[in-house]
This record gives structure tokens, C-alpha cells and sequence, in this order.
């Protein structure tokens, strides 16, 4: 399950099939001129970002999907009318693009604007894993709570956002299934006050906003929140040590020799030295998905059967859950399959075939540095990767920059550069969906 994964059997390079020659850029050296732009304008409201949600145990739970980028305190909010078109637009772009597909087990956080709550529209999205993000307008509490009720009787949960102990939400949190809390908006001893209010096991869970930090993290934690919205995860750790022991330089080591395609006897005596990576090995090469009749029990045969591609992508994504045990590591593999699988996905149609290879590398090792936790320049240090690969990791240049730009933008929900580089990339929001959409489903499907 690894290369559109569905078995080892499968080609392992996605096959676009005939692409034609005014659609292959062959070379990319600056965002701007990335072949034919598309028109910017044309993009607003209509591609999705998504903000991961984490549990207290550092497993991803669900996304925000939105069509908006995160509103910082200083920016004002939009007018009632341009909200409930923000609403509405991203509503159906989610109902087109079968928002059940994106849930599987996780959640999916909407976010509902006072003039949007009465529509009829929003009883399109399924019930089941929708949590609705409402901030109740304080002038029509009553409508509001009503309407809140009927909604929760349809299976819908609710989470109340932007909670600031305002009058008259009393009521509100006997139906809320969370409070979401901008985090950003106080200071650690008002923070702490209003967690407090919710210690108690029959209120609704706390959901912090805005964690952007490791520090941002460890505060919400110790105040007992219940869950934690933003990329914390993705970032380096400074007051943590380096995360390169043993066990990752071996996985390191064998990708180097896979790169350089040494011989299979070669590779077999590097699994030999690591009984756990040659468990891992045939437990995924006799998974029931590859259909194997007989099993496979030797070393040697399992890598003939995978052929360097394939091995080289399954060691990469080893290489996340190798190593000491951090309660990070998931979540981070999670994070590095969609952004490596949406950057495939994204430049497959825009590359020559020989180049398109490199996308799904660049996407995976483009969190390298932190899962080591230390500096990209360092962790690349210790692999041989070809200059293009090596460019989009280290400078965020050349021929893979864009996709990979497009593909963080989409989870940092930066709509500005999403449409920019959307645009510079020549892809139109069904096409940056749509790859969003898949690369989410199949990272749900691997399992190391």
C-alpha cells in the first residue's frame, strides 16, 4: 500500500496515461513563472485548507476545513453577508466533494457563521463526524439555541467557538460537544481561569486554537485541554535534543544503499543485522492486501518482489516509526504521507514522467528535520538525493518547490498562498481538491 498503494503487485509510479506536451512543464525555476498561471481570482473561496485537531494522546482526530485562512486577532472579521458566502461556498464544495470519504473515523470541524445556522444547506453535509463550530449571535440567542437543538437532534455535534464566557451560553454548553478556545486571545492566567470552568467530566471538551508552538502545547496541556488545533507538531523542538539514534541511522543507511542500488545480496545483509526491520519487512510484504498465496519467508525474495521504488518509499515511511517511541511520531507520518501523496498528486500532470518520481520524496523528507529535530541542512546530510530533490528541500527552489508550496499552504489553511501558488502551479481548485481529497483517504489506508 504504498505507491497508490493498493499491493506491491501495482506499478509502482502513478501512470497519468498520455499527457499532452502543452501541459508538461519540464522545468520550474521560480513560483511566478510556473507554466501557464491560472487566474487568481478564479481560485478565491473555492479551494479547501484543513487544520488538524490532536487529542491529548498526539493522535490526529479530525480536521477545520475551511475556505478562509485562520483569522488573526488583529484582522477583522468579515461583514454577515460575506461570511455566510464564505459559508455557503465551502458547504457545497465539501457536499461535491463527498466530505464522508474524508472522515473514515475523524471528525470534521465546519465552521458556521449566526446568519448561516438557519440554512437549509447545511443539513446536505452527513451528521455523522460533522462537529459544527457556532458562535452564537448575542442577539438572537434564542433563535440561535433552537436551532442548535434541532441540529444536535440530527446527529450533528456541536462545538461552541470562540468561547468568552459571554451572557446567556449557558444553555449552549448543555449541547456542545466542545468549546473551542482562541488561544491567542489570552494570557496564560486568564487561560487558565477559564479551563478551569470546564475541569469537571460532564462539560464539553476544551479545544485549544491557534497552537502554533510546542510551548503554546505544553501550557494547554498542563491546563487539561482536551484537544489541540494547529501545525505544532510540524515544527522543530529547540529545547528537545536531536531524535537520530540507532535505529533511524540504520533506516538511513539502507536508503542510501537502496538509492544506489546495490546489490539484492547487499540489502539483505543490512536487514539481516536488524531483526525488528526484517519483521516489519515480511509482515508487510505478506499483508493480506498483496494477495500472496504462499507466504513469503525469505529476506532475499521480499525485495526481489518489492524492486527499489517500491522498497525505497516503504523505508521512507519506516523511517518515521523507527526509532524511540514519541507520541508525536504518528501523527507526523500522518501529516508526511498527505503532504507527500497531494505533492504526487499535484505536479503528476504538470512534469515529465522522468521528473515526477522525486515529488513524492520531496513531500515525505520535507518534515525530515522534524522528525530528527534538527536542521534541514543536517538531515540531509545523511541521505544521497538528487539536486532537483535536494533543492525543494533545502532552498525551496526548482522544478518541485510549487507543488510542495501548494501542498503546505492547503494545511496551514493560508488561502493567499494557496491561491498564489495554485495559480503559478496552472492547477484549478477541482484539481488541488480533489488531490487534497485523495491524498487524505489514502494516508488513512497505510499501515506500517
Amino acid at each position: 500500500m504504498l505507491d497508490s498503494l493498493p499491493s506491491v503487485a501495482d506499478e509502482v509510479s502513478i501512470d497519468t496515461g498520455r499527457i499532452a506536451a502543452d501541459n508538461v512543464v519540464a522545468s520550474i525555476p521560480e513560483i511566478e513563472t510556473n507554466g501557464q498561471r491560472t487566474n487568481a481570482e478564479k481560485l478565491r473561496l473555492k479551494i479547501i485548507g484543513r487544520q488538524p485537531v490532536l487529542d491529548r494522546s498526539q493522535q490526529i482526530v479530525g480536521y477545520e476545513l475551511l475556505l478562509r485562512s485562520k483569522v488573526l486577532p488583529t484582522v477583522k472579521e468579515p461583514d454577515a453577508a460575506v461570511r455566510r458566502m464564505q459559508d455557503e461556498a465551502l458547504i457545497r464544495c465539501l457536499v461535491d466533494l463527498d466530505v464522508n470519504r474524508l472522515l473514515e473515523d475523524k471528525l470534521a470541524f465546519v465552521g458556521v457563521s449566526p446568519v448561516m445556522l438557519e440554512s437549509s444547506l447545511l443539513q446536505k453535509l452527513p451528521s455523522k463526524g460533522v462537529v459544527l463550530l457556532v458562535c452564537p449571535d448575542q442577539d438572537k440567542l434564542e433563535d440561535n439555541l433552537l436551532r442548535c437543538r434541532e441540529l444536535r437532534g440530527m446527529g450533528y455535534q456541536i462545538a461552541l467557538d470562540d468561547f468568552e464566557a459571554k451572557r446567556g451560553l449557558g444553555q449552549f454548553l448543555t449541547l456542545a460537544s466542545f468549546v473551542r478556545v482562541d488561544v491567542t486571545r489570552f494570557n496564560a492566567i486568564e487561560l487558565g481561569k477559564l479551563a478551569d470552568r470546564f475541569l469537571d467530566k460532564s462539560s464539553p471538551q476544551l479545544l485549544a486554537k491557534n497552537v502554533e508552538t510546542d510551548d503554546d502545547f505544553e501550557a494547554c496541556y498542563k491546563m487539561q485541554f482536551h484537544c489541540f488545533e494547529g501545525n505544532y507538531f510540524t515544527r522543530l523542538r529547540p529545547s528537545m535534543p536531536p531524535r537520530v539514534d540507532s535505529d533511524r541511522i540504520r533506516v538511513l543507511e539502507l536508503l542510501n544503499m537502496v538509492k544506489s542500488q546495490e546489490e539484492i545480496s547487499q540489502l539483505e545483509e543490512g536487514f539481516k543485522h536488524d531483526a525488528m526491520l526484517s519483521y516489519k519487512l515480511l509482515r508487510y510484504i505478506n499483508a493480506p492486501i498483496n494477495g500472496f498465496q504462499q507466504p513469503i519467508r525469505s529476506i532475499a525474495h521480499a525485495l526481489v518482489i518489492l524492486g527499489y521504488k517500491q522498497l525505497y518509499r516503504w523505508l521512507t515511511l519506516l523511517l518515521f516509526t523507527s526509532g524511540k517511541a514519541d507520541p508525536r511520531s504518528k501523527a507526523l507520518l500522518q501529516n508526511a504521507l498527505v503532504r507527500a501523496r497531494m505533492t504526487e498528486l499535484l505536479g503528476q500532470s504538470k512534469l515529465l514522467p522522468t521528473e515526477r518520481e522525486g515529488l513524492f520524496i520531496v513531500g515525505i523528507f520535507s518534515l525530515l528535520d522534524v522528525l530528527l529535530n534538527v536542521p534541514m541542512e543536517q538531515a540531509l546530510e545523511q541521505l544521497k538525493l538528487p539536486e532537483p530533490v535536494m533543492a525543494a528541500l533545502a532552498r525551496r527552489e526548482g522544478v518541485y518547490a510549487p507543488f510542495l508550496a501548494l501542498s503546505v499552504a492547503c494545511e496551514e489553511a493560508d488561502q493567499e498562498a494557496i491561491i498564489e501558488h495554485a495559480a503559478a502551479c496552472g492547477l484549478d481548485a477541482n484539481e488541488v481538491n480533489t488531490a487534497q481529497v485523495k491524498a487524505l483517504v489514502w494516508a488513512e489506508e497505510i499501515d506500517l
